[in-house]
């Protein structure tokens, strides 16, 4: 007899950790949204990422069958949002602000 039943929780952390690389972007983009609102409007996006951020984690722990918030799916979030922070963020920072600036000028007259 056993007293826990580890066969899911691998799973789950996965998931929970593609969901908690998901809210990392979805943050992003709520930041962009922020800064297009209007002042008295500025709180909406965020409660809008709460929102999915919540109903993210709530579908990844209902895809793999597990019915409580433990530490282990708590760190899968973490570990998801922090390698988009660290990694990913910074790369499509770099790219959007090389779109924003347009073609290199490497030419150099004749």
């Amino acid at each position: 007899m056993t007293f826990f039943d580890t066969s899911g929780q691998p799973t789950a952390f996965l998931l929970l950790a593609a969901a908690g690389f998901a809210a990392g972007a979805a943050y992003d983009l709520a930041s962009l949204a922020r800064r297009k609102c209007p002042r008295w409007a500025r709180a909406v996006p965020d409660v809008i990422w709460c929102l999915s951020a919540a109903a993210a984690c709530a579908l990844a722990l209902a895809v793999t069958g597990e019915t409580h918030l433990r530490l282990y799916a708590l760190l899968g979030l973490c570990c998801g949002a922090g390698i988009y922070c660290l990694g990913v963020r910074a790369l499509a920072k770099t790219v959007l602000r090389c779109i924003r600036k347009g073609p290199a000028q490497t030419r150099e007259p004749l």
